[in-house]
């Protein structure tokens, strides 16, 4: 393998994430394969910019294949024939069957004997604390402690490190993140739990440090380049926090698990995907984690759901959620409730049918699933054409996070468009349930409502925006005699603005956002009055007035804010060809590239009326967070970073990160006494506190 010395990339210097039993020969050969290696396959071997080379030693005739790649090279790639004795190139192997090698507990992080750059770190305050180093620099190490713990120091707080020894020590358990930690959601201001940091969807933090009066003055604190390559999107993640360790995942199915305090990672994950896994309508995004006990979950780009120990990056299990050969995929970050996973799928630009499934977090069973195509004689199958073969077809991906009342027990979660997508006349009638948003029992999977936003969509309109829980003052004229309605609001692709009874699905309001042509009201059925079928005329293009971008609500001042685009464009159905595997979109769009335009926008929750907004030059693609200091965070499509006003809609501060912010939304946490905020753009992750 190439000797290659890349000092910026950190991943390059991590020892590897496994503290098992070992050769001498491993025990070279790690040193071998830190030297020449690590550079393109990753610390751990599961990839980089080169392939996993844990695949390659585990098939059948695994080791004599690693051992004639190291010794000739791949002819026609970077990887060239290795100037090693035989001896070394054994070792090499030796470390990479050993890193193959899963451990006999899960909870052996740290034994004796085992090949570990083990460490003793005694602090200025007295404490003594062993570990494996999993990665250092001149002013901070990260280590795995014998209780399974990561955890990053300053070296300004270490008055000695011991090198090659273990002090005897108690072995602090790993905190697990229970269901309690779950529903508590923001309450503990050391943690992001879940994707929009909690069951509402609000994406709204308590936290008060960083407020009005000096954010002015935010600087960044860290960058983390993950050195991976991406079809022109990147980062789409909400990192999730817990014990001061970040967990992200990127693009191509990477993952990382970063110290809060420095970024610089602890262990790295890349999926080994299949070869002939064709992204067609998909990018290759992967929108986060989730977490229960000491598991993390990820789904991946060949729709299977993973399970990883949060302290080592090991897979613990590995679930099929459906077949990527036919246009399968997912890439949203999961949902964990009460003793599930929930997680939904992409796929509908294919043809193929959705469905939101529930999974054992202990073992990837999985537990119920909801179709939201209906079969035939099934309750919504008469808004389609009676063939099951336009059923089987049918779209209405679930492939953006839903959100959860845990007091109604329900899952609220987007559907996506039907298929094809622009080409309606083979699927006449309202195609429930598409373009929707369902209410699903969270026990059984079955459906308690719906409401569809647009019928017979032929715009690409999905549905899968986040629903935002919040609970109002009762009107008196309803006579209900409660003291609050609990509601459900979704800034729709569509261009209006929904609020929802979330215990019933009942309207309460909708009302445009944007400038909307194709219907300006929705009627006392609930069903938008069409002005515009989009043949002719200007309507949102098919990114709609808003996207999967998460909104925010700040509940004390009762605004919604949500990243709106002003867009014009024609659609041209055209009636597709049909296959497994190939994209049927029906038709194409043309969009006036002249007359487009974002703003981010401020609405009153309850009765939609614009309050403020700030424009950006063309529609951005950025999520929101709002805090109770006052401020909300947004991105554009231009790379700028800002903070707003919440109340007025000024512009506070910007940063510029140099890459478009694409359907990434900021996410907040105390560490250590400071306030920081943290982003994605591009392949970077950047963190920001105050001076």
């Amino acid at each position: 393998m190439r000797r290659v010395v890349v000092a910026a990339l950190a991943l390059a210097l991590m020892p590897a994430p496994r503290a098992f039993a070992q050769s001498s020969a491993s025990t070279q050969g790690r040193a071998l394969f830190g030297e020449q290696c690590a550079t393109c396959h990753g610390a751990d071997a599961r990839g980089l910019n080169g392939p996993n080379l844990l695949t390659v030693v585990t098939a059948a005739g695994g080791e004599a294949r690693a051992r004639h790649i190291i010794r000739n090279g791949v002819p026609g790639s970077i990887m060239s024939a290795s100037r090693g004795s035989d001896d070394e190139i054994a070792a090499i192997v030796a470390y990479l069957k050993m890193l193959a090698t899963p451990p006999t507990s899960s909870a052996a992080y740290l034994r004796p004997g085992a090949n570990a750059d083990l460490v003793t770190l005694t602090l200025h305050d007295g404490r003594v604390i062993p570990g494996e180093r999993k990665n250092e620099d001149a002013f901070s190490i990260q280590i795995l402690e014998p209780g399974g713990r990561l955890q990053g120091y300053w070296k300004s707080a270490i008055a000695n490190i011991a090198r090659g020894a273990r002090a005897a020590a108690n072995a602090v358990p790993l905190p697990g993140v229970t269901y309690r930690d779950l529903l508590d959601g923001l309450k503990d201001p050391s943690r992001w739990v879940t994707f929009s940091g909690d069951y509402s969807g609000r994406r709204h933090s308590p936290l008060t440090q960083i407020n009005t009066a000096n954010v002015a003055t935010l600087k960044p604190e860290w960058t983390f380049q993950t050195g991976t390559t991406t079809r022109g999107r990147g980062f789409e993640a909400t990192p999730l926090l817990y014990d001061g360790v970040l967990y992200v995942s990127g693009s191509n199915n990477f993952a990382w698990a970063l110290d809060a305090r420095t970024g610089r990672p602890f262990w790295s994950y890349r999926r080994d995907l299949p070869a002939d896994l064709t992204y067609g309508a998909q990018a290759p995004v992967n929108r986060g984690f989730a977490m229960l006990d000491h598991r993390l979950f990820m789904v991946t780009l060949d729709a299977h759901l993973l399970a990883f120990d949060r302290a080592t990056g090991r897979i613990l299990w590995d679930t099929v959620l459906a077949d990527y050969k036919v246009g399968y995929s997912a890439t949203l970050a999961p949902l964990v409730i009460n003793g599930k996973v929930i997680v939904g799928i992409s796929g509908g630009e294919y043809p193929t049918k959705g469905f939101l499934d529930a999974y054992d977090p202990a073992t990837g069973a999985r537990l119920w699933r909801f179709s939201t195509i209906p079969a035939p004689g099934e309750r919504g199958s008469e808004t389609w054409p009676a063939s099951a073969d336009v059923l089987e077809r049918g779209g209405g991906g679930t492939w953006m996070t839903g959100t959860y009342d845990p007091d109604l027990n329900l899952l609220y979660w987007g559907t996506g468009n039907p298929n094809p997508d622009y080409y309606g006349a083979d699927r006449r009638g309202d195609n429930l349930y598409t373009n929707s948003l369902i209410a699903i029992d969270a026990d059984t999977g079955t459906l308690k409502w719906h409401y569809q936003f647009t019928p017979h969509d032929t715009h690409d309109w999905d549905a899968n925006q986040i629903p935002v829980l919040a609970d109002w003052p009762d009107s008196p004229s309803r006579g209900s005699g409660a003291t609050s309605r609990k509601v459900v609001m979704l800034a729709n692709r569509n261009g209006f603005f929904y609020v929802l009874d979330r215990r019933t699905g009942e309207l309460i309001l909708g009302k445009p956002f944007t400038d909307t042509t194709w219907a300006r009201e929705i009627g006392k059925d609930g069903r938008p009055i069409v002005l515009n079928d989009g043949d002719k005329g200007c309507l949102p293009d098919m990114w709609g007035g808003t996207n999967f971008n998460p909104p925010s609500f700040d509940p004390a001042l009762k605004l919604f804010f949500v990243n709106a685009r002003e867009s014009c464009a024609t659609y041209e159905p055209q009636e597709p060809v049909i296959a497994p595997g190939r994209t049927s979109f029906g038709g194409v769009v043309r969009i006036d590239r002249d007359k487009g335009y974002g703003a981010l926008r401020a609405l009153d929750a309850a009765t939609g009326e614009r309050k403020w907004e700030f424009k950006f030059t063309q529609p951005t693609m950025a999520g929101v967070m709002s805090t109770a200091a006052g401020l909300v965070f947004a991105g554009d499509n231009e790379g700028n970073f800002m903070a707003f006003d919440s109340r007025s809609g000024r512009n506070l501060w910007r940063y510029s990160t140099g890459y478009p912010i694409w359907g990434a939304a900021a996410m907040t946490f105390m560490l250590d006494g400071k306030q920081h905020v943290v982003i994605a753009s591009g392949t970077t992750l950047l963190a920001f506190a105050l001076p």
